[in-house]
């Protein structure tokens, strides 16, 4: 009989006694999404799959494969997830994990007891998985579920076999770092096309920044040798279309500052000039007006052999709503 129950914990899904060495992560990238609102860490070089209310990164794309497969002969892997239940889904917490917790069972997973935790700063209710889909392929996962502005939030980590413990880890860096949607409330009387004090955090490969939440970040297309171009512009009905920030990163071929703006001066009908410091570089700029009742400004700033230039358009008679707010977004600017 001893040697039966020896036997049997030996069998057990996931061992216990020396615990898995912490897998190595090198670098970290932070995930955020103009549409999505959710911002968080994970392992930079991982596979992401952008979706408009669900964000899932695995370690590699074979990896992903499995996840939908179970193929035992597919590679092991790593699968997170950010999410916004759909919105007939009843934006109760307790209601909602203790049918996440019953579809589990349901489908044939031993499932943890209900645990409570918190979830960017807000109650959360944490369960733990763990199951078999045949003798080769076991999984284990956790999801961790909040309510915020009436919309039900969930983070998941789950991983195949050996992968579970040693990566564990991110989960935490995916749930320290993770921000949610901001639910926008326009007041009575306010006008939603100027600025909000309140802002978001855009960040890319190469610039990271503060923005009015009621402003959102786009694309815009790369000519030339543009290797980047976005523009910040208002999203609420009702915005401006000629009050917005466009920035574009383009090689700079060894050139400083000061001879990037002297080739670019016959492009601008300058009314005045200064100086000042964009995330520590010395920056450039020009003021001027393109045509009547705008008025623009151009900042020019050069750092590892790339031109930053950032532009500011604003209708001139709101200028006192607009400017400022605009030259808090070139404050915050951290170029990488």
């Amino acid at each position: 009989m001893k040697k039966f129950i020896l036997f049997a914990a030996v069998l057990t899904f996931f061992f216990v006694g020396c615990a898995p060495k912490e897998a190595e992560i090198k670098e970290w990238d932070r995930f955020q999404s103009t549409f999505f609102k959710v911002s968080f860490m994970y392992p930079k070089g991982w596979y992401v799959v952008a979706e408009p209310n669900r964000i899932l990164v695995y370690n590699t794309f074979e990896a992903a494969e499995k996840f939908f497969t179970h193929d035992p002969k597919k590679e092991d892997g790593v699968q997170i997830i950010v999410a916004a239940e759909s919105e007939d889904v009843i934006p109760n917490l307790d209601t909602y994990i203790q049918s996440y917790h019953k579809e589990q069972t349901d489908a044939g997973f031993e499932v943890s007891p209900i645990m409570s935790t918190t979830l960017e700063g807000l109650p959360a209710k944490k369960v733990e998985y763990k199951g078999a889909y045949d003798q080769e392929t076991r999984i284990k996962g956790i999801r961790i579920a909040t309510v915020k502005d009436s919309v039900v939030y969930f983070v998941q980590f789950s991983a195949f076999n050996k992968m579970y413990e040693p990566y564990k880890f991110v989960l935490d860096s995916v749930v320290s770092s993770l921000t949610l949607p901001k639910k926008i409330v326009v007041e009575k009387g306010v006008d939603p096309a100027i600025p909000f004090v309140e802002t978001e955090r855009y960040n890319s490969d190469f610039i990271e920044f503060q923005y009015p939440i009621n402003f959102g970040v786009v694309d815009l297309p790369k000519k030339g040798s543009v290797l980047y171009n976005i523009q910040v512009i208002g999203k609420l009905e009702g915005f401006r279309k000629d009050c917005d920030i466009q920035i574009d990163v383009r090689p700079a071929q060894k050139l400083n500052v000061e001879k990037v703006v002297e080739q670019n001066l016959k492009f601008y009908k300058v009314t005045s000039r200064g100086e000042t410091k964009i995330s520590g570089e010395k920056a450039i700029f020009l003021n001027y007006s393109p045509i009547k009742n705008i008025e623009s400004r151009v900042y020019f700033v050069v750092k590892n052999d790339k031109i930053y230039r950032i532009t500011l358009n604003y209708f001139a008679p709101m200028k006192n709503s607009f400017l400022p707010a605009f030259e808090k977004v070139v404050a915050s600017i951290h170029i990488k």
